[in-house]
């Protein structure tokens, strides 16, 4: 690759992809996978290889309460 700065201008010089161009483009040509089935596919196989590492909202919500309480009775 020649460096832009060195590379002729002029009708035969492309423009350089965005950052957002060349990631729709690896999805397009399935180099990366993306959306909701992708994420829960990936969820799995996470949880699979390390347990149950996500939270419910009301396991976050009962460790805050009860460390406010530990707070106010220390």
């Amino acid at each position: 690759m020649i460096h832009p700065k060195l590379q002729p201008s002029g009708p035969n010089h492309t423009k350089r992809p965005t950052s957002a161009e060349h990631v729709l483009g690896q999805i397009e040509r399935g180099e990366v996978r993306a959306g909701p089935d992708a994420a829960r596919e990936i969820a799995a196989r996470h949880q699979e290889a390390y347990g149950d590492v996500w939270a419910t909202p009301d396991d976050l919500f009962a460790d805050a309460l009860a460390s406010v309480v530990a707070e106010k009775e220390a």
